[in-house]
């Protein structure tokens, strides 16, 4: 009986032990199981909540470790995201701050903007009133880096050359280079003047700038979207520049450990349109008609894409795309489709943004102008933990004559200046850059404002810088023929074609810059030249050459009426042809192609096309009119060798409506694809040189050369001629106030005085002043 109590006694023991107490330290407290998360002593063990053993590997009491990419607490926020890491260090957003200092589009201007005699870059008393100049740019730079606590950025968006006679020297030495060099640019955008003369003109500049002792250029140059052709040998030279990392997509610059930016560079589809002269390279574009208007921006995505992947964080594009003052162009578009692209240099359309700079989703643009005029100034605050700009604040530095240039770089494009005169201006053309002037004049002969305001339309696409360059082209080609003439060309040559020039044009597109009317009204060679200073030959020599061909007076017309066309906002203004040798009257009401109704022949001893030019020489004036519908009678165009290049473009531009085919003298179509056939047409500056068998050679005729021969051998004064007003004879060379000064008539003078300006008229306007007129009769 005893036994079978003790084992009662036992067995209910048991039965109390493990009904009663079931925490896991057995400690009898008479308590259920803790529950983590409620405050409360569930066990009674004296451990509240996650205090207690029991709930070592409960989800409530697990801590979130902030940087393993678990969700080690099962609550759905992984590392930073959970609330556990707030406070973590390794969670808290890291914030650098960059500065990106831009330029573009220099073209050249090493000696500044304006009047040469006046260009005074270290001093900063004297109010030259000249704009830009590597040497003031260069000190703008150096006061936004000493002034900026951050690292900086250093981009040029494209165009550093083609625009100053400085271009003379690219061969040998190309001044922009070192400025480049000098400055520690961290990378320059090609743009399309970069590659005026040809890729191998653009292989010859760069491998000079490298070797050049003075320079030893190292600095990546950007050319995204650039397409080589395997087939050609035209541009090996590129080629052999991009595979040894001279041209490249991109390039990344390491801020500190733990920070890249990344910078690339595309041309943009007009920059490349504006570039015949790089066949056969060509450049890959963004499709905005794509995708039934959407667009397809997948190949700029996907190289973005590619230079996070190679280890950027902030992505900066210095552009030669281009976006216009009202912010419309292909770098907002680029912006507004492609992810990942934190700032946008843009170059190209030589805009400065209303606003200091644009926003478009994450991306910030800003334009730096033209010729150096301005430089860009972007200060960022990036959260490279989010990889996103938190803020940003965008400055546009003026480069004017109140800045005081660097002394050190104003040395070096003095040394340029130097060896320009003494090597080729002096020897060859007995001038200089600025020392001695060519010429006088009490005006300035304007010329648009390159794209700064709104697109100009009608008579104001005619300017007189444009106008000078015809008249130029024209005067000294005809000269050339007459003095072939009389020397006795055709006894040594009998196949030269003495048939003067019927017409010159100038393409607006191609005429950069006006003559500013400096403190003393003396004209420089480098003013002259600034006007029409692009391109390069096929003899290889700076500065595009002119070309003749024959058309037909139905082919003229069509010439003429596709400047009608630019003169209604019809056509880009570009195309407007500023003509010399012939004037036109359209109507603004005709149908498209379709407006010009009369044009007269100026005498060719006229260089000027002289008001009464307009008036038929059967009513007592000059003008000899054109049968505009004879599509059997040709005449010999004068043209430069970009128009001539444009033209297989400006037929797929105008389409059926431009069917001008140019005809060797014997009325053979050119084909204006093949370069050698192109070449043939160049016109022969000395008719007398041959090689070495005693072949005829030519000799280009540069049309920045017909500009300064043109200029020099002005008159002192054209009172004999009625073509001054009010200004004394000096002993220089003076510009006709009546031809070329856009100002209002003087008080008293008829109302055809500004008519040597004006070689296209609206019919009404012509009206106006020749009411009279058989036009005007039967209007």
């Amino acid at each position: 009986m005893k036994k079978f109590l003790l084992t009662l006694t036992l067995v209910s023991f048991g039965l109390f032990s493990f009904g009663c107490d079931d925490d896991d330290d057995n400690n009898n407290n008479n308590a259920t199981d803790e529950i983590c998360d409620n405050q409360v002593d569930d066990d009674g063990d004296g451990d509240v909540d996650c205090e207690d053993e029991d709930c070592i590997d409960d989800a409530a009491c697990v801590s979130e470790i902030c940087d393993n990419e678990i969700d080690d607490d099962g609550d759905g926020d992984v590392d930073c995201e959970d609330e556990d890491c707030t406070d973590a260090e390794v969670c808290q957003d890291i914030i650098k701050h960059v500065t990106i200092i831009g330029t573009s589009d220099i073209h050249s201007h090493l000696m500044g903007v304006g009047p040469a005699t006046d260009y005074t870059p270290l001093d900063n008393t004297d109010e030259d009133g000249t704009v830009s100049g590597l040497a003031r740019i260069a000190a703008v730079i150096n006061n936004i880096r000493e002034a900026s606590d951050a690292s900086t950025v250093l981009v040029d968006s494209g165009d550093c050359l083609m625009g100053d006679m400085v271009d003379l020297l690219s061969g040998t030495a190309p001044p922009v280079f070192h400025f480049f060099k000098n400055m520690e640019y961290d990378a320059v955008t090609l743009g399309n003047h970069d590659f005026d003369w040809t890729p191998e003109g653009t292989t010859t500049i760069i491998t000079t700038a490298q070797s050049f002792p003075l320079i030893l250029f190292d600095i990546p140059l950007l050319s995204s979207n650039i397409i080589t052709d395997a087939t050609s040998t035209a541009d090996d030279g590129i080629e052999t520049l991009i595979a040894d990392g001279s041209i490249v997509t991109y390039t990344l610059k390491p801020i500190d450990d733990d920070f890249t930016v990344g910078i690339f560079g595309k041309m943009g589809l007009e920059a490349d349109s504006n570039v015949p002269q790089a066949k056969p390279l060509t450049w890959w574009h963004d499709d905005p008609e794509a995708n039934a208007g959407a667009g397809d921006y997948s190949n700029t995505q996907a190289l973005v894409d590619d230079i996070k992947v190679a280890g950027a964080h902030m992505v900066v594009h210095a552009s030669h795309q281009g976006i216009n003052a009202n912010a419309i162009g292909e770098d907002k578009d680029v912006a507004a489709n492609v992810d990942g692209i934190d700032v946008i240099m843009s170059g190209h359309r030589h805009q400065i943004l209303d606003a200091t700079y644009l926003k478009i989703g994450d991306t910030y643009i800003v334009a730096a102008g033209r010729r150096g005029e301005f430089v860009d100034q972007m200060d960022v605050t990036f959260n490279l933990s989010q990889e996103v700009i938190e803020d940003a604040t965008g400055y546009v530095h003026a480069v004017n004559d109140t800045i005081e240039g660097d002394a050190t770089i104003a040395g070096i494009m003095d040394s340029y200046i130097e060896n320009l005169d003494s090597q080729y201006l002096i020897p060859i053309f007995g001038m200089t850059y600025s020392a001695t002037p060519i010429a006088h004049s009490t005006y300035s002969l304007s010329h648009l404002g390159n794209f700064y305001e709104e697109i100009p339309q009608g008579e104001d696409i005619e300017t007189p810088a444009g106008l000078l360059v015809a008249d130029a082209q024209r005067t000294v080609m005809n000269s050339i023929i007459e003095q072939a003439v009389d020397g006795g060309i055709l006894g040594l040559n009998p196949a030269y074609d003495a048939s003067p020039v019927f017409m010159a044009v100038a393409e607006t597109g191609a005429v950069r810059e006006p003559i500013m009317l400096s403190k003393t009204g003396n004209v420089a060679a480098a003013d002259a030249f600034r006007v029409f200073p692009l391109g390069i030959g096929p003899d290889g020599v700076p500065g595009y050459p002119m070309l003749t061909f024959y058309v037909t007076l139905a082919e003229l017309k069509i010439m003429l009426n596709m400047s009608a066309e630019s003169l209604m906002g019809n056509v880009p203004f570009e195309y407007y042809l500023q003509p010399s040798g012939l004037r036109f009257v359209y109507d603004e009401n005709g149908n498209q192609f379709d407006k010009v109704i009369a044009a007269y022949k100026c005498p060719d001893a006229d260089p000027f096309n002289m008001m009464d030019c307009y008036i038929p020489y059967t009513d007592g004036g000059t003008g000899m009119p054109v049968d505009l519908d004879d599509d059997t009678t040709m005449v010999r165009i004068a043209v430069d060798y970009y128009v001539a290049l444009l033209l297989p473009e400006a037929r797929n531009e105008i389409g059926e409506f431009l069917t001008i085919d140019p005809k060797y003298k014997n009325g053979t179509i050119v084909n204006m694809e093949d370069s050698a056939e192109v070449a043939s047409l160049r016109f022969d500056a000395d008719p007398t040189t041959t090689d070495g068998s005693g072949l005829p050679t030519v000799v280009e005729l540069k049309a920045w050369v017909s500009v300064l021969q043109f200029i020099s051998a002005f008159s002192d004064d054209w009172t004999e001629l009625g073509l001054n007003y009010d200004e004394p004879g000096d002993g220089m060379p003076s510009f006709p106030s009546r031809i070329y000064d856009s100002s209002e008539a003087p008080a008293g003078e008829e109302a055809a005085w500004g008519l040597g300006l004006k070689r296209s008229m609206e019919l009404n306007n012509f009206c106006t002043v020749f009411s009279v007129h058989t036009l005007c009769v039967t209007k």
